[in-house]
């Protein structure tokens, strides 16, 4: 009776799994280098027994990474598969189910994804070297996030250091989680790097630019590579007291400068709330956008002249920098100001 029950249970998820679209698995865009892009997929075991799955595919450059899996009562699978990329280019879309032992349909995906064309000449593009690697980008960039988050960036590595790199066990400095795809490059190939950031109270807000160590099982250096983020407080609730900071022009254009001119602006900060607001911190993203201010708390209804500088000196063409302020204003505890201009 109760093989029963559960064969009748897979026949209807089947029969509900036909009536419903296909779940999108989006692998987004990958680099045509990658001969071997790696994801991952979630599913759940809804019975309430113990079950063998297996799966099909649509086409045969979709593999898994393990033929049969042991699913138990309420159990949800990381379930690993691969996609052959080589000699692929453009959209893809590719059918994946998963099934029982007695091959009844469990749930169905559709995976989907872009696949750039290969570089032409890996030399050029991938200028960047981080022996024994090399790299298309500077920095591996977590770009922004708030305290607390968890920020995720990757970069695609090509080794030419002349023999193979072992990955397995590699690990990162603290706040930091890493893994590569695959885990052992051969020399002259190519590999995916995914960098996860775990933010918490130890961390200050603002821009960060750090170098860091990936290092092999026996705490030895492999590689080291910089990378990147600013953070931001949370916004929190504010009561009727709190301090507001107000910004006189957040978008600045200092329209048309000769290479080697200044631009001047002078910014208004002001205090709009009840509270003391208090200016922990100001960053430029460039050397070129100096600020000058001479008060860093300000009282209610208070305010305060911020001289800002931009320096054209050996620049050319259309600019875009920012300035951030980082306050205890708790609506926007981060206010960015853009300042652009167009150099001649």
């Amino acid at each position: 009776m109760t093989k029963f029950c559960s064969l009748l249970f897979l026949i209807c998820i089947s029969t509900l799994v036909w009536a419903q679209s296909p779940e999108l698995i989006d692998v987004g865009v990958i680099d045509g280098e990658i001969n071997t892009f790696y994801g991952e997929f979630q599913w759940e075991n809804n019975s309430a027994d113990t079950i063998q799955i297996t799966f099909w595919s649509g086409e045969e450059r979709l593999k898994l990474e393990k033929k049969t899996i042991k699913a138990d009562p309420r159990e949800t699978l990381d379930i690993p598969f691969t996609i052959s990329t080589e000699g692929h280019i453009g959209g893809f879309k590719i059918g994946l189910r998963v099934l029982s032992k007695s091959e009844v349909i469990l749930k169905e995906y559709v995976v989907a994804g872009r696949i750039l064309a290969p570089v032409k000449d890996v030399f050029k593009a991938y200028r960047n070297v981080f022996w024994p690697f090399r790299s298309k980008y500077q920095v591996v960039n977590f770009k922004s996030g708030f305290i607390g988050d968890q920020l995720s960036a990757e970069m695609i590595l090509y080794n030419f250091g002349g023999k193979e790199v072992n990955l397995i066990d590699a690990s990162i400095s603290a706040y930091y989680n890493v893994s590569f795809q695959p885990m052992v490059i051969p020399h002259n190939s190519f590999a995916k790097m995914n960098v996860v950031l775990k933010t918490d109270s130890l961390l200050a807000p603002g821009f960060v630019k750090e170098m860091v160590q990936v290092k092999d099982r026996n705490d030895s250096l492999i590689f080291s590579i910089p990378v990147q983020f600013t953070l931001e407080n949370k916004p929190t609730m504010a009561n009727p007291d709190s301090p507001y900071l107000s910004v006189s022009d957040l978008d600045h254009d200092f329209k048309v400068l000769g290479v080697n001119d200044k631009g001047n602006v002078t910014i208004k900060l002001s205090n709009s709330g009840n509270e003391p607001l208090e200016l922990f911190k100001i960053e430029s993203n460039c050397s070129c956008l100096k600020y000058d201010i001479d008060k860093a708390v300000l009282a209610s209804g208070e305010s305060v002249d911020m001289e800002v500088t931009f320096d054209a000196t050996n620049r050319l063409g259309f600019e875009r920098k920012t300035l951030a302020i980082f306050s205890n204003d708790p609506r926007k505890p981060t206010v960015v100001i853009t300042f652009r201009a167009h150099v001649k």
